[in-house]
This record gives C-alpha cells, sequence and structure tokens, in this order.
C-alpha cells in the first residue's frame, strides 16, 4: 500500500492534480475568511456585501490582464522548450522573458495612466485599485513563469510548493488582518500583493524562474512565440471575459451587492474545475499526437473518452451540491448569501455540459482549428452579454444572467459538436461508450488502491 501510494506522488499526473487541489483548497478557504470578515461592521455583526463586490470585480480584472499574458506565452513556453537542447531552451526562456516583460511593463503604465485619466470620474476605491491592476502582474510575473518552465520540464511537484507559497500565505496574512482587527479593502488588497511577492522571492531564491536566460533571447524566438501564442490567447480570455460581462452587467443593473451574491457559484464550481483542468492537462498530448499523425479516429475516440469519463466522474458531485446547495452555502459564506442558492442550482445544472464544451475547444485547438475555437468564444461571449442585458432588464434579478449563460453554452455545445463534425466522425453516443469504459478501468484502479 505504501509503496504504491509513494509511486503515486512520483506520477505527474497526480502532482498536476495535487497542485489543483491545492490552489483550490487556499482558495476556498481564503473566500470563506473574506466574505465572513470584509465589509463587517464590528458593533452589529452585519456585513456590507459591497465591498465583497467591488473585491471580486477587481480580481476578475486583474485575472483577465494575467491571462492574457498567459495565453501568449505560457503553451508556447512549454511547446518550444520541453525536450529541447540546452541552446534552444535558453532562447526560449529569454525571448519569453523579454515578450513577458515588454507585456508586464506596458500593463504597469497603462495603469497608471488610467488612474490619472480617469481620476476625477472614479471614486476612492478605483482610484486605489486601478493602477494595482498593472502592478500585480509585476509582482506576480516571477512566480507565474516559474510555473510555466516547470511544467515544461514535468516538475509538477515544485509547482505544488508554489502554490502553497502564493495561497497559504495569503491566508495567514488574512488571519493575522482579522487577528489584529485591521480588516479594510486596502489592506486585503495589500495582502494579497504581498503573497505574490513571497511567492516570486521563493521562485527567484530557488532559480526556478530562469530569468539569467534573458541575455540569450532572440527575435526569432520571440516572434514564434507570439505567432504561436496569438492562436490560444483569443479563446482564453474571451471566455474569461464571459464572467466579467455578467458581474458587469450585474454591477451597472442590479448594484455590487448582487455581484457578491453571483460570485458563490463560481467558488462551487472550482469542483469542477479541479477535475477539468487535471484531465485536460494530460488530454492535450494525447489529442495532439494523434491530430499529428492525421489519425482522425484516434482524435475522436480521445475526444469522447476524456468528455465522457469526466462527465461521470463530476456527476456525483454534481447532484450532491444540488441537494445540499444551502447548508453548503451556510458552510462556505453564512447565511447573509443564501439568496445565491437559485443561481447555484442553475449554474451546477449548466455544468453537467462543461466538459463537453471545454474537450471540445482543446481538440479544435490540438487539430489546428484554434481560429474555430476562437470564433466559437467570442459568440458565445457576445451571446451570453446580449442574454443578459435582455433577461435581466426583463427579469431584474440575477437569476436572469444564470439563465443567460446555460444559453450560450448550449449554443457553444451545438456549434462545437457541428464544427466537429465536419471534420471528422464522432457521435454523441460514443461519449456514453467510451467514457463508461474509461469510467470502469478508473474505479477499478481506485478499488484494488484501497484494498491493497
Amino acid at each position: 500500500m505504501i509503496s504504491r501510494l509513494l509511486s503515486l506522488t512520483r506520477n505527474k499526473q497526480f502532482s498536476s492534480l495535487l497542485g489543483n487541489l491545492v490552489s483550490a483548497f487556499f482558495n476556498l478557504f481564503s473566500f470563506w475568511i473574506i466574505v465572513r470578515i470584509l465589509g463587517r461592521d464590528d458593533a452589529s455583526g452585519k456585513i456590507d456585501l459591497k465591498e465583497f463586490g467591488l473585491w471580486v470585480i477587481f480580481t476578475n480584472n486583474y485575472n483577465i490582464l494575467d491571462q492574457i499574458r498567459t495565453g501568449l506565452l505560457q503553451s508556447g513556453v512549454i511547446k518550444f522548450y520541453a525536450g529541447a537542447d540546452m541552446e534552444t531552451a535558453r532562447k526560449v526562456s529569454g525571448a519569453a522573458w523579454h515578450v513577458s516583460l515588454l507585456i508586464t511593463g506596458a500593463y504597469v503604465v497603462l495603469g497608471f495612466a488610467a488612474y490619472f485619466v480617469t481620476y476625477s470620474f472614479m471614486d476612492d476605491t478605483w482610484r486605489m485599485f486601478i493602477p494595482w491592476l498593472g502592478i500585480l502582474t509585476l509582482l506576480s510575473l516571477p512566480m507565474n513563469f516559474a510555473t510555466w518552465v516547470l511544467q515544461a520540464e514535468n516538475r509538477f511537484n515544485k509547482i505544488v510548493y508554489i502554490r502553497v507559497a502564493q495561497n497559504g500565505s495569503f491566508v495567514v496574512l488574512l488571519a493575522l488582518l482579522w487577528w489584529f482587527n485591521m480588516v479594510s479593502l486596502p489592506n486585503v488588497l495589500y495582502a494579497y500583493s504581498t503573497s505574490m511577492v513571497i511567492s516570486s522571492v521563493y521562485c527567484l531564491l530557488m532559480k526556478w524562474t530562469g530569468i539569467r536566460n534573458i541575455v540569450y533571447r532572440t527575435r526569432e524566438h520571440a516572434l514564434e512565440l507570439y505567432r504561436f501564442g496569438r492562436l490560444i490567447i483569443g479563446s482564453m480570455v474571451s471566455s474569461s471575459l464571459i464572467n466579467n460581462t455578467n458581474n458587469f452587467v450585474i454591477l451597472k443593473m442590479l448594484g455590487a451587492a448582487q455581484v457578491a451574491l453571483f460570485a458563490i457559484p463560481q467558488k462551487f464550481m472550482e469542483v469542477i474545475e479541479i477535475l477539468l483542468r487535471s484531465f485536460v492537462a494530460t488530454a492535450q498530448p494525447t489529442l495532439s499526437a494523434a491530430a499529428n499523425r492525421g489519425d482522425k479516429q484516434a482524435v475522436a475516440i480521445a475526444f469522447c473518452r476524456y468528455t465522457g469519463t469526466v462527465t461521470l466522474l463530476i456527476l456525483p458531485a454534481i447532484i450532491f451540491m444540488l441537494i445540499f446547495t444551502e447548508p453548503l452555502i451556510v458552510i462556505l459564506a453564512k447565511s447573509n448569501y443564501l439568496g445565491s442558492a437559485a443561481v447555484v442550482r442553475i449554474t451546477l445544472i449548466s455544468a453537467i455540459l462543461w466538459p463537453l464544451d471545454r474537450f471540445n475547444g482543446v481538440t479544435l485547438d490540438m487539430m489546428g482549428l484554434a481560429h474555430v475555437n476562437f470564433y466559437k468564444n467570442i459568440l458565445k461571449m457576445i451571446l451570453n452579454a446580449i442574454f443578459a442585458v435582455v433577461l435581466v432588464w426583463i427579469f431584474p434579478n440575477i437569476i436572469s444572467v444564470a439563465l443567460a449563460t446555460i444559453l450560450h453554452i448550449l449554443f457553444a455545445v451545438g456549434y462545437g459538436y457541428y464544427v466537429m463534425k465536419k471534420h471528422m466522425s464522432v457521435h454523441l453516443k460514443d461519449l456514453w461508450h467510451y467514457g463508461w469504459m474509461e469510467f470502469k478501468v478508473l474505479v477499478g484502479k481506485a478499488f484494488k488502491l484501497k484494498h491493497t
């Protein structure tokens, strides 16, 4: 039993999953703390949801900037760095550092420029937030770059340490703010920034960032990274903008407090996202290898196998959360947020289609149809915005935004399936067939490990 567990910890897929689990745990824990302390009136014990709603909007905007940089460079670093000779790896790493510094520098300059241009139009909170959007991307750069390099080197166990350093230190700092009665929106922001500094300095000291390779940068490698990354970045950013669009619609039409309520379902969805991210990481090489061989049947089988398996894996979690929605909300964020119960249930139901949508996008990318996946995600974003605005205008409630999410996912699944049918023989019934076969294998391995 012990030897099996030790061999499991050395498995790169397990390390990748562990990294996602650690990150999700600390994110959930920090979320649990923030919703209880941010905007709290110590005298009455009541919580002002507006402050938490503003924090959600700020972090969502930062995440978009970070994902633009990540989408442009991460996949390229992994593709051209992994398995390359020492000289090529140095050039790729150096070029990636050069491009990432240019992007980050632009973020910082634009952040301060936006601060001065919009100063008279913004309240005190957003005057504080705007320049910090760029500053955070600078503070997090070494941490993020280290994860790209370590992923390319298949050193997933080291990535776990980075997750603990950043997310764990943020939780500790939040606890200290609460203990010393110093909780405020600015102090939470400073704690978040400090956690990134801690993790980035840790990565630099461990020499995981490869920052010294910047002297080996070449224009050719920088252009190669850009050409490859631009195919990925559009899909990634447009998908992320859907959440931001929802928050913006809610903020303008329903108020910041409703943004706070709408954030609750996203934390429920992290359970689904952990499985999705882990399986996507292992699916990409399989789909890519089959596509490079021109074996469309193998691509179709891999797509069906991964999609069906993950759908079967998430169903028990979805059913459990549907049954115990209210108690889970109270555990996660106290009774103040019970108004989000209906939205949570609608989002959980829509999550049944997430694996089909996600693996469809990955398959299109690996087949050299990244532009099609980009168009699909752009249309998703536009349709979601239209549905959200119209439905909220007719029925002014955050439930309308959740219904808009279901509608855009239905479109994405239908459109993606239509495109795939044009390029290979794939059938929905095969999702069950291959998914069930793989699901039985996984369950069998789990029981074997349990009884060893």
